[in-house]
């Protein structure tokens, strides 16, 4: 028989037994848990590195990119800014109704090919006041050869009294510009192109010209007639190189017949107008332009004065444009079995009689007036 001393010990070794069991079961659970968590942890760790590892990878990878197209990007300034002092450029023949013309552009020789765009070889970027010059609809002057030069005259009045340069949006200049070059199918963008690629300035609103202390202006006539009054001959070589990069700039959009001009009517195909000379497609035709002008007898002495520095005969040359002259300058380029195009404004008659009597150049002759239909076809097919 047990003392409840015993018994009581007893009791307690045994609950203390049953405890130590218990612990050591939950002991082991919480292992089996801890080695869980850790099993997750060190996972969830791992696709955390992997992730990390594929964001950087991604991160790269357009960071180099974002180089590459900045690298490109400044190599693309780098290299406009070189073209346009003459060091390094690429150059690309103009063609115009898929025949070869003398103009040449320039291009970023690091864009594809089919991607590559003309680079913008005028620059508006003389020093401007807060005046403008402003272009209306006052009338035009003369052809569309006079009307040209108005517009390129108004680029160097312009320049010569630090103006902006701009245009009313119906105005004998957008006239002269639509005419043959610049049709498109949103004139929001027509405005936008003018300004990007001329630095002219189409005016459709007048609040346009709020922001300007000064609008000065000068019909079509007084352009034509305009000349510098520090014309020496550096000055004219720099107006030339701005005229001819302001001609090109033109010529390279010129109207193909898909998109409108200003009036809202559909522009003239250019190309098409020339395919109507000929039997077949201008591209396939070799041919003659010759160009005789009296000028209300004003060609005369125009020419003689040109004559004195060049060498021109005009007496018998290109004064009355005879038979044998056209000839002698015709043959030994191979030139008699094509056709033969007379421009003229129809004031010296004996030229195209003389030329049309002719038994070699008679055949071959059409004769071209000034007519407004031409709509610059004349100038094109002289291109």
């Amino acid at each position: 028989e047990e003392s409840d001393d015993e018994l009581m010990s007893s009791d307690m070794m045994s609950v203390g037994s049953s405890m130590s069991v218990e612990e050591l079961q939950c002991c082991t659970c919480s292992r089996q848990t801890t080695d869980w968590r850790r099993l997750l942890a060190l996972f969830a760790a791992s696709l955390l590195f992997v992730s990390s590892i594929i964001s950087m990878s991604r991160y790269q990878h357009s960071f180099i990119a974002s180089m590459k197209q900045y690298t490109s990007a400044e190599r693309t300034i780098m290299l406009s800014e070189e073209q346009r002092r003459g060091k390094s450029q690429d150059t690309v023949p103009l063609y115009m109704c898929n025949r070869k013309t003398p103009f040449q552009y320039d291009v970023n020789p690091l864009v594809p090919s089919a991607d590559q765009k003309p680079l913008n070889r005028f620059v508006n970027d003389w020093e401007k006041t807060d005046r403008i010059l402003l272009l209306r609809n006052d009338g035009k002057f003369g052809h569309i050869g006079n009307q040209i030069n108005s517009l390129l005259h108004a680029f160097d009045y312009a320049r010569d009294n630090k103006l902006h340069l701009g245009m009313l949006f119906h105005s004998w200049s957008m006239d002269v510009i639509n005419t043959m070059f610049y049709e498109t199918d949103s004139f929001d963008d027509l405005g936008y192109d003018l300004l990007n690629d001329l630095g002219i300035v189409v005016i459709r609103n007048q609040t346009q010209l709020e922001g300007y202390t000064e609008v000065v202006t000068q019909n079509a006539q007084q352009l034509y007639f305009y000349r510098s009054s520090n014309l020496g001959l550096d000055t004219w070589r720099e107006t030339m190189r701005i005229h001819i990069e302001i001609l090109q700039r033109l010529y390279l959009r010129y109207n193909r017949g898909y998109g409108y001009v200003h009036n809202g009517l559909r522009a003239q195909d250019l190309c098409a107008t020339l395919d109507s000379f000929f039997h077949k497609k201008v591209a396939d035709v070799k041919y003659t332009v010759i160009h005789s002008r009296y000028i209300d007898g004003n060609a005369e002495w125009r020419l003689e004065k040109i004559a004195k520095t060049t060498g021109l005969t005009v007496e018998g040359g290109v004064m009355s444009m005879g038979p044998a002259y056209i000839k002698s300058i015709l043959k030994p380029l191979g030139m008699l079995d094509y056709p033969i195009i007379l421009i003229t404004d129809g004031q010296l008659r004996s030229v195209e009689r003389g030329l049309l009597n002719d038994d070699a150049l008679g055949p071959k002759l059409m004769v071209l007036s000034n007519k407004v239909a031409l709509e610059g076809a004349d100038v094109a097919l002289a291109l």
